[in-house]
């Protein structure tokens, strides 16, 4: 890959990484001079993609995790999951209450707002997953290319960590432009490699995530990618708790321990306070 996908201008090597995740690959981390998207080169088609998902450490797919880690991640998701519901409500307040949530994983966040009287629908690459929010939720989960057919219309549409797994975010985005109801926002979370631990780990920053991670943001990239879909970014708002995850992994890929990790989670959460685009993930409200 030589060029940009958004822009189609120049790209330069950033450093290498890894997959530490699956398979130990070696994957390139490439930066757009113009609108400073990273690209992970080379990233597997969307044919294979799959099989680099294929671990039972893989959390976002897998409620069943027993280690601390995964205690840890399963008491903070429950507490965000709360924290997205109150958000979201905070922004779009109409009578009307239909969300669409893309890479909707095990339905968690679906079943928080089912409970909340919202009408659900949802989005996966993953047939397994699909299954488990069906028999869950008794609602059917489409595949990517079933919703880019379809002519639904929501009132909110939610993309909490999935807009980096996409080949082609930009069909996405013209397909969430048609899909919203006047007045509707669309909320995207992404890892953000201007953050304090991005910077800290480098290479070995867990949030690249590579190659499921085929995309990477700052909040510059993801307003260049929005715009020429007529979004505009409302406000933004940290991920408190993701510093401190994101760094204990980081820390591990290095061979450090959790204490490690911990500490540069703190001073990440810590600057986070002072500049937003010093947190490892954010939240964007856009319309």
């Amino acid at each position: 890959m030589n060029n940009c996908s958004i822009c189609n201008n120049e790209l330069k090597f950033i450093f290498s990484t890894k997959d530490y995740l699956v398979s130990g690959e070696t994957f390139d981390i490439l930066e757009c001079n113009s609108c400073f998207l990273r690209i992970t080169n080379p990233f597997p088609d969307k044919q294979n993609i799959g099989n680099y998902y294929l671990s039972d450490d893989y959390i976002s797919h897998n409620n069943e995790g027993t280690g601390f880690l995964d205690n840890v991640y399963s008491f903070v998701r429950s507490y965000q999951l709360k924290k997205k519901k109150k958000l979201i409500e905070k922004y779009y307040y109409k009578d009307t209450k239909k969300i669409l949530d893309i890479g909707c994983g095990a339905g968690d966040f679906l079943e928080i707002m089912k409970k909340g009287d919202w009408d659900i629908y949802g989005v996966d690459t993953s047939k397994k997953v699909r299954e488990i929010v069906k028999n869950k939720l008794k609602i059917e989960i489409m595949d990517p290319d079933s919703w880019i057919k379809s002519d639904i219309k929501y009132d909110v549409i939610t993309c909490w960590h999935s807009l980096e797994h996409v080949h082609e975010p930009w069909v996405y985005l013209k397909k969430i432009k048609e899909s919203l109801n006047p007045g509707g926002i669309l909320i995207i979370a992404l890892p953000n490699y201007h953050s304090t631990d991005a910077k800290r780990y480098k290479e070995y920053w867990a949030a690249y995530d590579t190659p499921r991670h085929l995309y990477h943001f700052t909040k510059q990239s993801i307003i260049n990618i929005i715009h020429p879909h007529g979004f505009n970014i409302q406000s933004i708002y940290r991920m408190n708790f993701d510093p401190f995850y994101v760094s204990i992994l980081s820390a591990a890929h290095m061979g450090k321990s959790i204490i490690h990790g911990l500490i540069n989670g703190f001073n990440s959460w810590a600057l986070s306070i002072i500049s937003k685009n010093k947190c490892s993930s954010l939240i964007f409200i856009i319309k």
